[in-house]
Parts: structure tokens; sequence; C-alpha cells
């Protein structure tokens, strides 16, 4: 527990303590989280919200009503109905200690790493005059935090004296040292405003690193609170899969404002990987000629598909039976160089779906297209880059590709050996030796 002279708590040892009205000493209700503001270089706690038996949310209690000498076994308070606020009408300014950090992960600016938070050490400031406040200081990211917090810490510190004559390190991180991606607020969830200065000193690579364990929506709003260059630097270094996930939920000025600080060919392999709408999009922020350089790149790295494109395809309606597309199929099968899937089209010949040859022969001869075609599709545009359709390919295990316009009209068919043989030319010259 606390030392009796150094004024160090833990935010679990406070949690679920008895509040007391000093008063009367009647039980008001018992801890279940504080209030803090982060207007400092450390949070200061403002108040407790506490659970009370008379209402069903809790209510908070500002800290000014605290007795802090008290902080042991329970919670003094100088108790009045009018210092007792409701959580809602609270100030949005202040944050949930509990809510925000606890099992939560922090970014360790000085380890250059994602932790695990598993209590939080706080500060009472010696009572020279008025009220002393309660500050975080560190954050606990050891197994004794956890253990601390499950009741089981004095149980393991005699089993580690007896193996290891000492008792279980302790492992904090200062606050100071720590960046949050996001805290909840007394109100509702608030995202927390990450301080550039602090990430913006950690080399790229282990940012990167940082950036990778974090979630989608914490690694997206780490990259937007960095500047460009900074971000742009963190965002080569991470896996492409991972950029392309990054990428798309990133506001498309942000996502503008990186590509333009990316090296060409990052830039590129970055932007080929991107669905024609994101890229399109980005192409009108940059400059005219950073566009050019971009596109040109990518033309020279691997041909859009429309270099290889083949318009030989079948094609029905949805409106056709199985035995319409099947005596079809028999009339120009030598007409088509692939003959394994049919393009199923509107009166305007936009793709709506397709099916195999297979699944002609062993459906009803009567079942409509619109009825048995799939529907959920993977396409690409004249201008897709060859190495995501061989991409495509690999992770489909598809024969061929539709290639549509931008209205989803159905253009041609790629074949995976074309896509194959443009990306692998040693592959065709190994077969033809």
């Amino acid at each position: 527990m606390i030392s009796e002279s150094v004024n160090f708590i833990f935010l679990s040892e406070l949690l679920n303590l008895p509040v007391i009205d000093a008063a009367t000493s009647r039980k008001v209700g018992s801890i279940v989280d504080l209030a803090a503001t982060t207007g400092q270089v450390f949070p200061k706690v403002l108040g407790l919200i506490v659970k009370v038996r008379s209402s069903k949310d809790p209510v908070y209690i500002p800290w000014n009503c605290v007795r802090p000498t008290s902080l042991r076994k329970n919670i003094l308070i100088d108790y009045s109905p009018e210092s007792i606020q409701a959580h809602a009408n609270t100030n949005d300014g202040e944050i949930l200690l509990r809510k925000s950090f606890l099992d939560k992960q922090l970014i360790s600016t000085t380890g250059h790493k994602v932790v695990r938070v598993n209590d939080l050490q706080l500060l009472l400031e010696s009572p020279t005059k008025g009220n002393p406040y309660l500050w975080l200081v560190h954050v606990d990211i050891g197994i004794k935090g956890l253990l601390r917090r499950l009741g089981f810490v004095g149980f393991f510190n005699i089993f580690s004296r007896f193996l290891l004559d000492r008792d279980l390190r302790e492992k904090f991180i200062s606050w100071k040292n720590v960046q949050p991606t996001s805290t909840a607020s007394v109100t509702g969830s608030l995202q927390l405003k990450l301080d550039p200065s602090k990430l913006s000193e950690i080399h790229p690579a282990d940012l990167a690193d940082i950036v990778e364990d974090l979630g989608l929506e914490e690694r997206a709003a780490l990259l937007e609170s960095l500047d460009a260059a900074t971000a742009a630097s963190a965002l080569q270094e991470i896996p492409l899969r991972i950029r392309v996930q990054i990428a798309e939920t990133l506001e498309t000025t942000k996502l503008a404002a990186l590509i333009n600080e990316t090296q060409l060919d990052e830039a590129v392999d970055l932007l080929d990987e991107l669905s024609p709408e994101i890229r399109s999009a980005i192409h009108q922020l940059l400059s005219p000629e950073k566009t050019a350089e971009l596109k040109e790149l990518s033309k020279l790295s691997v041909y859009g598909v429309g270099s290889i494109m083949n318009t030989d395809f079948m094609t029905a309606k949805t409106t056709q039976t199985v035995r319409d597309v099947i005596e079809m199929v028999r009339e120009e099968s030598e007409k088509t160089e692939l003959l394994h899937y049919i393009y199923i089209v509107d009166t305007e010949m936009k793709l709506k779906g397709v099916v195999t040859l297979r699944q002609l022969l062993m459906l009803d001869p009567d079942a409509i297209m619109a009825d048995i075609m799939w529907e959920n599709l993977v396409t690409a545009t004249i201008e897709t880059n060859v190495k995501r359709v061989a991409k495509i390919f690999f992770k489909y295990n598809f024969v061929a590709l539709p290639v549509v316009d931008d209205d989803g009209v159905m253009q041609g068919i790629i074949t995976m050996r074309d896509a194959l043989e443009t990306v692998f030319p040693e592959m065709k010259e190994e077969a033809h030796s």
C-alpha cells in the first residue's frame, strides 16, 4: 500500500474505495474513475467519478471536496448535495484515467515502441497549504502492475524473494515520455491530440514499428498528427500491404501531402495499389508536374493492362437462360481465346456479374443469368498497373480478369498468362528456350 513517507499511490489502489461523508461518516458511494486535465506536463486530478446508490449513472465530485490525507482505506469528502455534479455536465476538457489508459496502448517515446498500461502511479503533493493536488506521474507497464490490480502482488513478491532473493521489480515510464493515442473524456469519447514534438524526434524506422503495432484508426491519427515529411519518411518504412490499408483511411488532402513528400518510386508503388478513384483524387491535389512524373514512372515500371488487354471475350445478358448461353458458347467458342468465364452485362454493356462454363453445365437449363451469376466482382481498368493485376491473380487464383472503364462498361479481359509474362519476362524466355 502507500508509504507513509512518500506520497505515491496507484490508481488500482484508489478504484472501488468507499467515499465517506466526513461530517456524518455515511458512505456516499465508491470510486469508479478519476477525472484529470492534461493542460500541464503531468495530468492533474480535478475530480472523482463515484458510483452512488441514488443514481443509475456515476456522479462527479470535484477534487476540492476531498480530504486527501485519507487516501488509504477510504476517501473522506466534505459532502453537500450542491457539490455533486451530474457526470454529463462536467468539463469536456477532462479525461478519465481508468477508462482512457488501463489495459490500453501508449507510445513510449524513449523505448520507441507500443506498451500496454497495467497501472498508473500518482503523486500527492505535500499538504503544506490549501488542498494538495494529485498528479499522474508514471505509467506502470510491468507485470507487477497487473498483479497488483489482480490482488496477487503480495503472494508473488514472497515467491520472488524465495527464488531470487528480491521483490518483483517495478517497470515505470515517466508520463513525459509517453504519447497516448486516444483518451475518453468525462462526457464521452474524445480523441487526444498527439504531440508531434515527441514523435518527430523518433527515427522513421522506429516510428514505422510503432505505427505497425497500432490499430488502424490509431495509425491514421498518429500520421495525421505529424508533419508531412516525417509521416512520409515513416510510411516508406512500412510494408506496402499495411501502407495501402493506412492510405485508404487517411483524408485525401493528408494523403496527397504524404505522397508529395514520398520518394517517387515508393509513391508510385503505393498509388498503383489504390483504387482509381483515390488515385485520381490524389492527382488532382498534386501539382501538374508531380502528377506527370508519377504517371510516367508508373508506365515505365510496368505498363497498364491496356497494353496487353484481350478484346475477345464472351458476354451474356442478365435475362438470358442457361440454355441460351450454352447454345451461344457452342456457336462462338472458336472466336474466343479463353473460354472459361462468361461475363454478364446489361443492355449498355455494363458488367453485372460472371458465371463459369462449369456452372452452366451443372445448372437447370431454364435458370436465368441474373439469378445465378456471381456479383462480387474483382475488376481492373485500362490504367491499372500490370504488377497489381499479377498480385490479384496470385491472391484469387483467377484465370482471367475483366477490364472495365470508369462507368463499369466491359472493355476486355487480361489473362493470367499475359499478366505474368509481362511482370516476369524471364518466364517466357525460359519457356521458349
